[in-house]
């Protein structure tokens, strides 16, 4: 399952975020007030994705999953200054053994296994839908409570979607935060579940 690869996720941003020093507030402000943000299309994955600070579309990083082949994994990071992380992680079924529809406890099993691989508690989670898809959201913080992250899943066809955030105490309902993940929208595959029930 999904949870093994979200165990080994690559947290060295996340990570660098979390032990940056502190700095002063308003430069941090301003510096954020300077990010512009930029849509980008991934056809190939099936998703479109708004990144703050580039112009560029962010490439993949794709690795099989242990102990899960054929699973892959292709995360999608931006780095946003010294203490805030963007970040699209797909994964990829092959066809027709994704969970679909994938049930509630299949996203809070990837969920907890990225709070254990991030090293964060879990503060608030529940079920939500995006383009009509099954999904689900959690917030999670660090044992400080210096770093927080906000962790949106959603299910299309044979993939995956893990939205997750990161950045200074307070972020997860931020509305940089908010803007990353509404940013996001599905581009082709199987019709929504109900939709497809109704057609049958």
């Amino acid at each position: 399952m999904a949870g093994a690869a979200v165990a080994a996720f690559g947290f060295a941003g996340l990570a660098s975020a979390q032990n940056a020093p502190t700095t002063d507030n308003g430069a941090e402000d301003q510096a954020a007030q300077a990010l512009v943000w930029h849509e980008f299309h991934y056809p190939e994955r099936g998703f479109v994705i708004s990144f703050p600070g580039v112009t560029e579309r962010p490439k993949a990083e794709s690795t099989p999953v242990p102990g899960q082949n054929p699973l892959l994994q292709h995360e999608y990071k931006v780095e946003a200054g010294k203490d805030t992380v963007y970040s699209v992680v797909v994964f990829e079924y092959p066809e027709g053994r994704a969970p679909n529809p994938p049930k509630q406890d299949y996203f809070e099993k990837v969920v907890t296994a990225y709070a254990k691989g991030s090293d964060t508690n879990l503060r608030r989670k529940t079920p939500l839908k995006i383009d009509e898809r099954p999904g689900y959201e959690a917030k999670a913080e660090d044992s400080k409570g210096k770093l927080n992250h906000l962790i949106t899943m959603v299910a299309n066809g044979d993939r995956v979607y893990m939205l997750i955030s990161a950045g200074p105490n307070k972020h997860a309902t931020s509305e940089d935060a908010l803007r990353f993940r509404d940013s996001f929208r599905l581009l082709g595959g199987p019709p929504p579940p109900e939709q497809d029930k109704k057609e049958g």
